[in-house]
């Protein structure tokens, strides 16, 4: 039996080479030449086009390499009994809290306007509050937004965490649920959204809640772009209620050239660039559950398809 592979950014040739060396008898192919589509019982992918995972009859598991599975889980074509692996990577948890910190750190301590200074040679000292009196609120408390709660805690900030369901980090304030949302947005200064892409975390920031937020407060989201009333969002900024915006994902990528976001002067727009996941930091989940498989064991790291991750 083979393993099928349509990788992201990674070529299929190095996740071939990853895994080679733990499983050096397994077949690989990689992606669109699949060969006896009946051979293929584990695949590696993030979307294939529509219709074509009707055509493996036999597979065991699907193993995303992206953070989100939003893609697989909104194909009509997935097999409903087929298990999604979920892609743990420490590369991408690494990548994706430093593109946090550089941001939150960018606005916290003013350092567009000092790039503005530099070019006018303006030696201006600018205030900033100091770390442990800024709320900082992270959305979404996996691994992601666990770690980049804890890399931002260590940067003094009074860090709090919201989730779908409880949480406990050592150190840090969690929120849960329908009744913590106000409580959590309300002592928040500055915005981190990991959130997966739901229907439940569609508009979740919108014109009611956003006039939650502390006057001034900034956002940050590099989960899915699908958190966000885009109109709503220019509206607060335009008001002053909020300060900006560093978004990495948006409802519609690539990001329309029209979009009013790539002009507007408190956005700051990157191009799903937040994490990366090498095939090298990536195989470990994907080679276990094969181990597993062929030991007669269950799958771990398994996607609640009813949640959405």
């Amino acid at each position: 039996m083979a393993l099928l592979i349509k990788p992201g950014r990674d070529p299929a040739e190095n996740w071939m080479k990853a895994i080679a060396k733990e499983l050096p008898d397994l077949e690989m192919r990689a992606w669109p030449e699949a060969g006896n589509r009946t051979e293929v019982e584990y695949l590696i992918a993030n979307s294939l086009p529509p219709g074509e995972f009707a055509t493996f009859p036999n597979l065991k598991f699907v193993a995303s390499t992206s953070a989100g599975v939003d893609r697989l889980l909104d194909d009509p074509d997935f097999p409903a009994d087929v298990p999604i692996v979920r892609s743990i990577n420490v590369q991408r948890t690494a990548t994706m809290c430093a593109w946090v910190c550089y941001h939150v750190i960018r606005h916290h301590r003013h350092f567009d306007q000092y790039r503005e200074n530099q070019a006018a040679k303006l030696w201006q000292h600018l205030r900033y509050t100091a770390p442990d009196s800024v709320g900082l609120g992270v959305m979404g408390m996996g691994t992601l937004g666990g770690t980049a709660a804890r890399m931002l805690k260590g940067f003094m900030f009074d860090v709090a965490g919201w989730s779908r369901t409880p949480k406990t980090i050592e150190g840090i304030e969690t929120f849960a649920g329908t009744d913590g949302f106000e409580p959590f947005l309300k002592r928040s200064n500055i915005i981190v959204s990991i959130l997966p892409g739901t229907p439940e975390t569609d508009n979740l920031l919108n014109r009611d809640t956003l006039a939650l937020l502390p006057e001034g407060a900034y956002i940050v989201n590099c989960g899915r772009g699908n958190l966000i009333d885009d109109d709503a969002l220019i509206g607060a900024m335009d008001r002053g209620h909020i300060a900006g915006a560093a978004l990495d994902v948006f409802k519609t990528e690539p990001l329309p050239p029209d979009h009013p976001f790539w002009s507007h002067p408190k956005v700051t727009v990157t191009p799903h660039y937040s994490s990366n996941g090498g095939a090298r930091h990536g195989v470990g989940v994907i080679v276990d559950n094969i181990r597993r498989d062929r030991a007669g064991q269950p799958f771990t790291n398994i996607v609640d398809k009813a949640l959405g991750y």
